[in-house]
């Protein structure tokens, strides 16, 4: 896939999410960036799971949950674009840090905030918790804590698609230490075989729990090892989301149309591996909304890459709605 030539094809609509029904095709322009309506609903999206996180950390200081949770500050651009580009047959296969793709489609912090406190009222009625977060109804149909587990899971059910004749495709999420385990080259295989519409994605943020990927292995290169069982292999980089959903919306009809497709995004972790950030008095990572939305001022925040892209008083505005529309976003 080359994604220069997204503006010469014309992307399939979206027709699926709680918010969004409009292609990015659309002219119709928002006030002041010279975004189209549908870009500008994308960028208040990437925001509104950053609000909603910031606020399940400031909980996570105060010690309010009794499971572990994993925070996915620095995901949000890539959440937002696999929400968006999912069609209503589509499966979603998520890991323990599920937090952004789970609130992208939920498109509501109460339920999940509850599922964290183990509450009946909860998304999966206080039985599935943080990490094994998964809710049919919104498309996420599995979620597994289990290093790799959840790759062949994905296989299973692109394959039962194919055999039942039905359409939709299956998103497979994982990070980088995913594909140090023998499933993962497994499933590869497996999927190139049997000609699945399979989307696998790997979040590479060279973190496994504290260790880098230096300190942990040898370098793989992921696109040599999906080129080996001729598998398209795309490389996502920046935090766009325009740029990310195109991509995502470029590719599916192939992987619809049995072609598994596997792409590497890099984020980067910008909170602790889990539980609060900072967790320790002399923690040197430090999240609060004192600060504002963003956290770092890179093309690692996809906050940022909002920032560089948008008017800043369009922006603050934008900010200033989904803060008084949200509220505290959680129950007093």
């Amino acid at each position: 896939m080359d994604p220069s030539k997204v503006e010469k094809l014309n992307l399939p609509s979206k027709t699926k999410n709680n918010l969004l029904n409009t292609p990015r095709s659309n002219t119709e322009q928002a006030v002041n960036s010279g975004l189209t309506t549908f870009e500008s609903q994308l960028a208040r999206e990437v925001l509104r799971l950053r609000y909603w996180q910031h606020l399940i950390n400031e909980r996570l200081k105060e010690g309010e949950f009794n499971i572990p949770i994993h925070v996915a500050i620095g995901n949000e651009a890539i959440a937002v674009a696999v929400s968006n580009m999912m069609e209503p047959d589509d499966q979603l296969v998520l890991s323990h840090r599920n937090m952004a793709y789970n609130l992208a489609r939920c498109g509501s912090l109460e339920p999940i905030y509850r599922e964290f406190l183990l509450s009946p009222a909860g998304a999966a009625q206080g039985q599935l918790g943080s990490m094994n977060l998964a809710n049919s109804e919104w498309g996420t149909v599995y979620t597994s804590s289990i290093l790799g587990n959840n790759v062949p899971v994905a296989c299973g059910l692109a394959l039962g698609k194919q055999t039942n004749n039905e359409s939709g495709v299956v998103i497979v999420l994982m990070g980088d230490g995913s594909i140090e385990e023998g499933t993962f080259y497994e499933s590869l295989v497996f999927s190139k075989t049997f000609a699945l519409p399979l989307v696998m994605i790997i979040e590479n943020n060279d973190q496994s729990m504290s260790s880098t990927i230096a300190q942990r292995r040898s370098p793989i290169s992921l696109g040599d090892m999906c080129s080996s069982v001729d598998i398209p292999y795309i490389e996502l980089k920046g935090n766009n989301v325009w740029d990310y959903y195109d991509a995502l919306r470029l590719m599916r009809p192939g992987v619809a149309r049995g072609t598994p497709v596997c792409i590497e995004v890099h984020v980067k972790a910008m909170n602790n591996h889990a539980g609060p950030t900072p967790g320790w008095p002399t923690d040197p990572l430090e999240l609060s909304l004192d600060n504002g939305l963003g956290v770092e001022r890179t093309s690692n925040d996809p906050v940022f890459e909002l920032e560089e892209r948008i008017d800043p008083a369009e922006l603050a505005e934008i900010t200033s709605q989904i803060m008084a529309e949200e509220g505290t976003g959680l129950p007093v």
